[in-house]
């Protein structure tokens, strides 16, 4: 099986948002991800999930994410239901700060996803049985919303799927010793950076609240976020001057300094560099 995209599930390009149970009682061959992410639910049954070279027990209850690029496939198929719900990756990039902050949605969406595509490794969220009839109470209400197409369905959708990953984040957790605590540790020092963007953070803080070398941490986050850990303090701090340009009347200086700068000049070059335009202007388009 070749490549797969969004858009053989849903020709909406306005949302690019897929949803179904299916339901799998012969082997489903390796296939690669090309331009989406896939949060994937077992609903029922058992197979081995094959991922690039490794393959994994999934059963009842078990919870991961398939990002974009990877190869996967389910064998040794046992009366399998799951749950897709298949988007593209850039709806993050959009999702309000407070979810950012949790450290589970780190550890679920971003770390683990790169660990499993990279490294043997093997997804650790698999829902008590209290938790698993809430997620599906919630699987059930985004799907019958999705099939039916009423007006204002796509609100509804995001707001139910922003419900559904902020459960999953709360209901994330690691035992304290194990070796893939890496995966909380730096989701940990990630929830830090979005908690205090606009103090000062330094890499050797970051890497402390990660308990490992600056070096081992910035390889990690790199990988795992497509910037470097600089750059992604740097981004939320713009992402929060331009917040402050479209509603407050603050100076330029003042806002800069809100955001975490402590030299307007700099932050205005920054600005400019990142976005192609100045504070100032990009303030009277946007008022």
């Amino acid at each position: 099986m070749g490549p797969m995209y969004l858009h053989y599930f849903t020709q909406d390009a306005s949302f690019p948002f897929y949803i179904q149970y299916g339901y799998h009682e012969e082997d489903v061959e390796m296939h690669l991800h090309a331009d989406f992410s896939e949060l994937v639910i077992v609903m029922n049954g058992t197979a081995m999930h094959h991922v690039n070279n490794e393959a994994f027990f999934i059963k009842k209850g078990d919870v991961f994410v398939l990002n974009e690029g990877i190869s996967h496939g389910y064998f040794d198929v046992n009366h399998l239901e799951i749950c897709n719900i298949m988007f593209h990756p850039q709806i993050f990039r959009s999702l309000d700060s407070d979810i950012r902050t949790l450290t589970g949605f780190h550890a679920l969406f971003v770390i683990e996803p790169y660990l499993t595509q990279n490294k043997s490794f093997e997804s650790h969220l698999r829902l008590s049985l209290d938790s698993f009839e809430a997620i599906h109470n919630l699987t059930d209400i985004i799907i019958e919303e999705y099939d039916k197409k009423r007006p204002g369905r796509k609100t509804i959708l995001n707001a139910y799927f922003y419900i559904l990953i902020t459960t999953l984040s709360r209901l994330y957790t690691l035992p304290v010793n194990t070796e893939e605590n890496t995966i909380i540790n730096i989701a940990r020092s990630v929830s830090y950076i979005e908690s205090h963007f606009t103090e000062p953070i330094s890499i050797a803080q970051l890497a402390e609240i990660s308990n490992m070398s600056t070096r081992h941490f910035s390889r990690i986050f790199s990988a795992s976020y497509h910037m470097t850990p600089g750059n992604y303090i740097l981004s939320l701090r713009m992402q929060h001057a331009c917040v402050l340009l479209k509603t407050t009347k603050d100076t330029i200086s003042e806002i800069a300094y809100r955001s975490g700068f402590n030299d307007s000049n700099y932050f205005s070059r920054q600005f400019q560099k990142m976005y192609h335009i100045s504070p100032r202007d990009y303030r009277k388009q946007k008022v």
